[in-house]
């Protein structure tokens, strides 16, 4: 899916102040048509019961750099663990076997290596590890924000859901960055509920769709779990009549992939999914979607699509860019620091 976007400055480098003041747009599905508000605005859309759902996964400095023993500095990006290895994009030229020297007894070695990625090894696990990469990680914000000699602090609090627990993702579920606690706060008061998932988010989620991607259904796969505690509010909340509301398509692709053990389960469900989500494919949990605008040709707009036709639009692709149109003509942010967009 591709759409023109004007020459306007329609990047954010920081999230708006305080976070819910983003803009947001509203599409009601079942009158067709839109309304333009401020995030702060959106308990005006959910009824008392509503049931939001969240992506608690919290974005670790995963960006690092080195030294190769042979010369030449070298950039990691972490992008998931599998055991005592991690998958990572490599900045720089390696081959197997290169050992990097980040810090002082502090290294990796080069398992393996593809095109895109590569496979290392830590010399350190565990405590060890992440002190480590707490201690020397840059955060791994888009390449588009600019403003990267800001305090690294800075951007670990910016760059981070005020909800993030768990550590894991490489990149932000940024859905979720326009809440504050206090609008949280308020949106429970107003009887709002509140549940969560954790899916660690990988640079697969953001990267463009190819042939390969539409013909077997399939993406990138990335680990997430659904605790108990969520599976029991949506089924109460199914069963009550109100709305299950994602929190981004992070939390969609866990909710979805997960939809039958949902209603059939009994513990915390821990799997992994490569699910694509495409127009005319049918949404089992959720009702309303709140999202920001992504980038073109992403399967993250699939998603979107699919969901708004799902919601009873014919067209939901055709839909979809006359919303994206919408949102240029009228100067919304796009991307990770951008403005919202909610579905119901």
């Amino acid at each position: 899916m591709t759409i023109k976007i004007q020459k306007y400055n329609y990047l954010l480098q920081t999230p708006a102040n305080p976070r819910n003041a983003s803009r947001l747009l509203v599409f009601d599905s079942k009158k067709n048509n839109t309304h333009h508000k401020h995030f702060f605005d959106i308990g005006a859309f959910l009824r008392p019961g509503d049931l939001l759902v969240t992506n608690n996964s919290k974005v670790f400095s995963a960006r690092i750099f080195g030294q190769k023993t042979t010369g030449g500095r070298i950039e990691i990006l972490l992008l998931e663990k599998n055991g005592n290895f991690w998958q990572a994009l490599i900045g720089g030229k390696v081959k197997i076997g290169d050992k990097i020297q980040i810090d002082t007894n502090f290294f990796c070695q080069i398992i393996e290596k593809n095109e895109k990625t590569a496979k290392v090894k830590f010399n350190l696990q565990g405590k060890g590890f992440w002190r480590k990469i707490n201690q020397l990680g840059h955060m791994p914000i888009p390449p588009y924000i600019k403003n990267s000699n800001l305090p690294e602090k800075t951007l670990r609090r910016q760059y981070q859901t005020v909800y993030a627990k768990e550590f894991g993702s490489a990149a932000a579920p940024t859905a979720g960055l326009h809440f504050t606690k206090k609008l949280i706060g308020d949106l429970r008061s107003a009887g709002v509920e509140f549940a969560s998932v954790d899916l660690h988010v990988g640079l697969g989620t953001f990267a463009p769709i190819n042939e390969e991607n539409v013909t077997n259904k399939k993406l990138h796969s990335e680990n997430f779990s659904v605790p108990y505690s969520t599976v029991q509010k949506i089924l109460k909340t199914r069963k009550s009549g109100g709305q299950i509301i994602a929190v981004g398509t992070t939390t969609v692709r866990a909710l979805e992939s997960s939809s039958a053990k949902i209603f059939s389960a009994e513990k915390d469900i821990s799997s992994s999914t490569n699910i694509f989500i495409q127009p005319g494919d049918k949404f089992k949990v959720v009702d309303g979607l709140i999202t920001n605008f992504h980038l073109p040709e992403s399967s993250l707009m699939m998603l979107v699509a699919a969901f708004i036709q799902h919601k009873g639009i014919t067209d939901g692709r055709k839909k979809l860019l006359e919303l994206y149109s919408l949102a240029i003509d009228k100067k919304y942010r796009f991307y990770s620091f951008g403005d919202a967009m909610l579905i119901v």
